[in-house]
């Protein structure tokens, strides 16, 4: 009985371990879906810092695509010019050309016309200026977030790397919990296999000394009918001796009697009598015996 009690103890602590493994694991199943969707949520924000990045690049791109279209355009204003400036010179020349030899003089007042060239670059000042203005502020401004993705990135591959770091752990931790959970099955199994042999062999015990207590038992059965039926029998054995007993009684009273009567008789015998026993028979409780009756016989009348 200790030693079941022994073996019920072993199974409790081993089903409490269990759970408490179980338990852990859940909890460290837990803490890893907790690191998986941090890891996925810093995944998410480089990947949008990423296409942040991708945008701006594109911005710098039309912004290059811009000042280019700007730079053709000049340059076509500047052919522009050249070409009207070479129209006007070759038509001076075909003016003076066709000039006539008098002394006909033709002067012609007008007011001066503007300078295209410093128009032009007096507009090609001010778009350079913009242009300058939005690269800078561009640049400026990617550089800005290019430092800051980039220190965002370096926090997160520091936390990717710690994260990934916990998982190793947490997946080496899950393999030794389950290690020690298949051992503490395997421990329980045995131990459950051993408690059913030990109840199997002392049910086995138990029924062989429930059957010797059986048998016992109908022995002392037959034992107490027998008893009884030895009390019943000496009881009628002392009912029998009681009635006896009696009977003795009885018949020493009456040899007492006849010692007298043949005293009695002997006296009379002297007087000419003759005095004759029969035997009477008497039963009494199953007993039988018989009675002596003294008969006085008168010699002389014979």
């Amino acid at each position: 009985m200790t030693r079941n009690r022994g073996w019920g103890d072993l199974i409790i602590c081993a089903t409490v371990d269990n759970s408490k493994l179980t338990l852990d694991i859940d909890n460290n199943r837990i803490t890893a879906d907790d690191f998986k969707l941090k890891y996925e949520t810093e995944l998410a924000l480089c990947q949008n810092v990423e296409a942040d990045i991708n945008g701006l690049r594109q911005v710098l791109d039309q912004l290059t695509l811009c000042r280019s279209d700007l730079e053709t355009e000049l340059e076509s204003l500047q052919e522009e010019v050249c070409s009207l400036r070479k129209n006007h010179e070759e038509e001076v020349k075909s003016l003076k050309k066709n000039k006539p030899n008098g002394d006909v003089s033709v002067e012609v007042s007008s007011a001066p016309g503007p300078d295209l060239k410093k128009v032009l670059e007096d507009l090609r000042r001010e778009y350079e200026a913009i242009i300058e203005s939005n690269r800078s502020e561009v640049v400026q401004w990617y550089e800005c977030k290019k430092e800051e993705m980039h220190r965002e990135a370096c926090n997160s591959s520091k936390e990717e790397e710690d994260c990934k770091n916990k998982l190793a752990d947490l997946k080496s931790k899950m393999q030794t919990l389950g290690i020690e959970l298949q051992a503490q099955i395997d421990l329980r199994d045995t131990l459950q296999n051993s408690l059913a042999e030990t109840e199997c062999r002392y049910s086995k015990n138990l029924a062989e000394i429930q059957e010797k207590i059986s048998c016992v038992e109908k022995q002392l059965g037959e034992l107490r009918t027998e008893i009884e039926s030895q009390n019943q029998e000496y009881k009628h054995l002392l009912d029998v001796k009681s009635h006896l007993e009696q009977e003795i009684h009885t018949y020493r009273c009456l040899l007492e009697g006849v010692h007298h009567d043949i005293a009695g008789e002997n006296s009379a015998t002297s007087g000419g009598g003759v005095a004759r026993v029969s035997h009477m028979p008497t039963s009494s409780s199953g007993s039988h015996g018989c009675l002596k009756r003294v008969t006085l016989i008168d010699c002389e009348g014979k």
